[in-house]
């Protein structure tokens, strides 16, 4: 692909390599490499945007990932870094106002810190991030209209902002949300096939819009195509490994479920980049694809091999969901006072990770599983 031409700054192709090759090392999960390519591009221009684009996504990547979203210190970590890059892309724009790249960066982390304060249902402030990004996004493509970068932003926004829960509509028409779904998937898809650092990104959230069950865009083999496609790209990396677990389920190939989540579990301890903080990962496949199968008493045991395993790490968002699909295994096996004690301990915890609602319907109704139908989707709510 041709070094694209920039409205300021024309960059050597090694350090245009360096950005490209730091970005692959985040979806990597290399964060040794992706921080020096990315260190390399802050040495050859201080504040270039995709420097701290570069920086911010492998502090993202780390604690989305690698911490599972499950570590707070890493949390403030990367807000500070998400702050200070910010910053520093806003220097680059004082002294290059027009650059596109300026715009998009900035564009793109202001989209980040939107996913995140919506994430955790902080919407308001969601919001406002989120109209930061599309203004200076959409600046970034008046600039430049072959700037398919911006359209992940774009896409995510208006697919995201037209499928809001109910309850959020009432607020999204306070302040004045809209999004077009439609317009939306057109965008992600545009990036998929044009982008030069978000093309992957955008299969990702392709990959988790067409896994939507009863959406519109549900087309889960499509998105076993396009998983393969980033697993062939990025072999190292075990994220991808699981969500074509996750595509798997879905395309009800349940036997594959369980040939991989048990090829996943072998290799954690093994592989350096399959490390502990997976392990609930791995059960948690292995248990609800025997819920699927109708082996219930297999499920149980899979459930608490992973809440054994899990005895000496801090509770994550997969291991407490582990935690939640045991409680509705033992209500499928009629042990109801060891199912009410499931739900109560997921209780205990802090709602981080949007738990409650489900674990106290459950404490008032046991779980039930029609015959013939699956426990729902493999991933947390």
């Amino acid at each position: 692909m041709a070094t694209p031409i920039f409205a300021e700054i024309k960059l050597p192709p090694e350090v245009y390599a360096q950005a490209r090759e730091g970005i692959n090392g985040v979806y990597s999960l290399d964060f040794d490499v992706a921080e020096q390519n990315i260190q390399k591009v802050f040495a050859a221009y201080p504040d270039h945007p995709f420097a701290h684009f570069g920086n911010a996504m492998i502090a993202w990547s780390r604690y989305e990932y690698e911490f599972e979203k499950s570590d707070e210190k890493q949390q403030k970590v990367f807000e500070q870094i998400l702050d200070d890059s910010i910053s520093g892309i806003k220097r680059w724009l004082k002294k290059n106002p027009q650059d596109p790249n300026g715009y998009m960066g900035i564009g793109a982390l202001y989209g980040l810190r939107a996913m995140f304060n919506m994430r955790n249902r902080n919407w308001i402030t969601a919001y406002f991030a989120g109209r930061k990004a599309i203004a200076n996004l959409e600046k970034s493509l008046a600039l430049d209209p072959t700037y398919y970068d911006a359209y992940f932003g774009l896409g995510i926004y208006q697919y995201y902002a037209g499928t809001l829960p109910a309850v959020i509509k009432i607020l999204a028409k306070i302040v004045a949300i809209k999004g077009n779904p439609d317009e939306g998937v057109k965008q992600l898809n545009l990036a998929r096939e044009k982008a030069v650092f978000t093309a992957d990104s955008s299969k990702l959230i392709l990959i988790e819009i067409q896994n939507v069950r009863g959406g519109k865009y549900y087309a889960p083999e499509k998105s076993l195509e396009y998983i393969r496609q980033l697993r062939a790209k990025y072999p190292k990396n075990p994220l991808m490994h699981y969500v074509e677990i996750i595509c798997l389920y879905e395309t009800g190939q349940l036997d594959a479920v369980t040939r991989q989540a048990q090829e996943f579990l072998g290799l954690i301890g093994k592989d350096p980049f399959y490390k502990d903080i997976y392990i609930s990962r791995a059960y948690t496949a292995l248990g609800t694809a025997a819920m699927a199968r109708g082996e219930y008493a297999q499920a149980r045991q899979l459930f608490e091999q992973g809440r054994e395993a899990l005895k000496t790490q801090a509770v994550s968002r997969w291991g407490l969901w582990n935690e939640l699909r045991l409680g509705e295994v033992y209500d499928l096996l009629g042990e109801r006072d060891l199912a009410v004690k499931q739900y109560k301990y997921v209780l205990s915890f802090k709602d981080k990770w949007g738990f409650d609602d489900l674990a106290k319907s459950l404490l008032k109704n046991p779980y039930q599983l029609p015959a013939g139908q699956d426990p729902g989707p493999l991933p947390p709510l």
